[in-house]
């Protein structure tokens, strides 16, 4: 946002020249990325965050300098002058949907002369990079930049049946806004419409067929609150972002609607001339109730490290705006609160103050948050440099060490670590399992509707993947999580489960060492060297018995609690479906189980002294007689 240091001077006095000023802002937050002059002026561009949309504009900057520099704001004089009929009379206003725009008022004015601007207005607009329109909505343009409200001019003798209608737009209807393009709207779309047709997108930009030209001689001035969520739908959803936009979306003073009418309607009275109809049409459903915040010194002591004086605290909250009382220890009532605002909190400490926010600062919620302002503006230069206590001593994780040994591993055997998302097609969950799946209630696509029951989908896709793009040689591993959704926990959420899986696939070493394919035997081989790193006892090597494995071509290790790893090579069936043109081997652990065992010690033994005797013997047994048989 572009802000003139001319126009600042006039709320608040500014001796700081441009260097000093911009160090003085970048000091309270407010980003500034370039200093411009622009004739006897000084142009700054800052940077607001999201939070702070108080802040966009003229006032609200002089207002964060008059705190710092200690300096009285001057408020914008508002003098209106009001003869004829009530505004009432004129128009009626109707809010369909609260939720959406919770409060909308407007001004009449008549017998207006719509011309160009004066000078001073177009330099003054142009300085910030508004572009001057004509008398009229250059008034609201000026507030806008003044007072941060936005507002809007309709031309009310083309407003049907003298209606306004804040309501959602309707299957079919379309607006030619005043870019010339016309929209297609939607349900999602706030609009503004007359008693039959939208004439503006709510909060984001008027529409052609109510626009001010200079034909109009009667003017409908509309000051509102739209809610923030529904005007950033709108505008992503057109491309359409404007000065009102960027302010809707990031949360508008619902109290400053009356006041910046009031100051566009003196504008208008002032530029154009004609009279201002007497009264406002305020309709405003549902009244806001600002809540109170109990600021405790001890905290801000705790929290800053310093004392700040009683009587700065309280300078400091009241030029931001707050509302602040006596400390409650000072209070005749012993600190009873009366005000509905005001929440009960009993054995209330001495220095304790009760503070209601603005309702321009809608970032300011907790007392943490009123302790940032008053560090802001108390200077953080200011707050003593301590050396904090020493970090507290950690126990060592062994669980993570366990992790990292596993995983250096299996990159020194080859493998390396992928991550994949953890969202699959319920349909692939049970081509694998019966565990039953989590189920998104908002997914993206049918393709990542639930959690994954196995990690065996997520893998051959990563393996497909590398295949179509002629990666061939694979040697690959993820640990990750499964869930499911029974059983379920003690709290009544699904189950999670920690995994490592393995994939491999194509060549089983460099071409330098030849072209021999990964077998059945190296991976196994593969899984005895990881599994001979923790104390995993006597393990049972047994068929896999998984359908999804070639039969003969699977294997499972395990003992009396289960099986701890379960690997062999993917069925053709299954490779087909998932478009793998080789042969993919695969692997699962038990993770969880894995890491509750502890390492195996390794320690030095001497070489044997004599050389190793070996025999060689020869059975003939039954195909049915298992290795672990014998």
């Amino acid at each position: 946002m572009r802000i003139s240091l001319n126009w600042l001077r006039e709320f608040v006095k500014i001796a700081a020249e441009p260097d000093k000023l911009k160090n003085d802002l970048k000091g309270l937050g407010l980003g500034v990325e370039s200093v411009s002059a622009a004739g006897d002026d000084w142009i700054f561009d800052l940077e607001i965050t999201t939070n702070r949309p108080d802040c966009l504009s003229h006032y609200g900057v002089a207002r964060e300098l008059s705190t710092l520099y200690r300096e009285l704001l001057k408020r914008p004089e508002i003098a209106v002058k009001e003869s004829g009929a009530p505004a009432a009379s004129e128009i009626s206003i109707e809010i369909a949907d609260p939720d959406l725009c919770a409060r909308y008022c407007g001004r009449v004015a008549r017998n207006v002369q719509v011309k160009p601007s004066p000078a001073w207005l177009r330099s003054r607009l142009e300085a910030v990079g508004v572009r001057s329109i004509n008398n009229v909505a250059d008034a609201t343009n000026y507030v806008l930049m003044e007072l941060g409200h936005p507002l809007h001019a309709f031309d009310l003798a083309r407003l049907r049946d003298q209606k306004i209608i804040v309501r959602r737009a309707r299957p079919g209807e379309r607006l030619r806004t005043l870019d010339g393009v016309e929209r297609a709207l939607t349900a999602e779309n706030l609009v503004i419409a007359d008693g039959r047709l939208p004439v503006a997108l709510a909060g984001v930009m008027g529409g052609e067929e109510s626009e001010i030209s200079s034909a109009t001689r009667s003017v409908l001035l509309e000051g509102a609150w739209f809610d923030p969520l529904s005007i950033r739908r709108t505008s992503k959803a057109h491309g359409l972002h404007t000065e009102a936009s960027h302010r809707f979306e990031r949360g508008a003073d619902i109290e400053a609607a009356p006041v910046a009418l009031d100051r566009a309607a003196a504008l208008i009275a002032e530029l154009a001339g004609g009279e201002i109809l007497r009264g406002v049409v305020d309709v405003y459903p549902r009244p806001r109730q600002r809540r109170a915040v109990l600021l405790r010194r001890c905290e801000i002591r705790r929290i800053l490290g310093t004392d700040i004086p009683r009587e700065e605290i309280e300078r400091i909250l009241a030029w931001l705006g707050f509302e602040i009382e006596a400390p409650v220890s000072d209070r005749d009532d012993g600190g009873a609160l009366a005000s509905a605002h005001r929440p009960q909190t009993p054995n209330a400490a001495q220095d304790e103050w009760w503070v209601v926010p603005p309702s321009f600062r809608l970032d300011v919620a907790r007392e943490v948050d009123l302790i940032e302002e008053l560090a802001r503006h108390f200077g953080y230069d200011r707050l003593p440099m301590r050396v904090g206590p020493a970090p507290p001593r950690f126990e060592r994780d062994t669980q993570r060490d366990k992790e990292l040994t596993l995983t250096g591993i299996l990159v020194s055997l080859g493998y390396r670590e992928i991550i994949t998302s953890s969202m699959v097609d319920p349909g692939e969950n049970a081509r694998f399992t019966q565990r039953p799946p989590v189920t998104l209630l908002n997914p993206l696509s049918q393709e990542a509707s639930a959690l994954r029951s196995t990690p065996i989908p997520s893998m051959l896709r990563a393996i497909g993947w590398n295949l179509d793009r002629d990666l061939t040689d694979l040697r690959l591993f993820e640990i990750g999580k499964t869930y499911a959704a029974v059983p379920k926990t003690p709290e009544g959420l699904p189950t999670e489960q920690r995994v490592l899986t393995l994939g491999a696939s194509g060549r089983r070493r460099p071409a330098s060492w030849g072209r021999l394919r990964t077998f059945f035997f190296d991976l196994k081989g593969d899984l005895e060297i990881l599994l001979e790193s923790f104390d995993v006892g006597d393990l049972q090597f047994e068929p896999a018995g998984c359908h999804y494995y070639e039969a003969g071509l699977g294997g499972r290790f395990g003992d009396a609690d289960g099986p701890l790893v379960i690997f062999g090579q993917l069925n053709r069936e299954m490779a087909s479906d998932y478009k793998l043109r080789q042969a993919v081997w695969l692997a699962e652990v038990d993770l969880e189980r894995l890491l509750r065992r502890p390492l195996r010690k390794r320690s030095f033994r001497a070489y044997p002294r004599f050389p190793v005797v070996e025999r060689d013997f020869s059975l003939i047994l039954p195909d049915q007689v298992r290795y672990s048989e014998v």
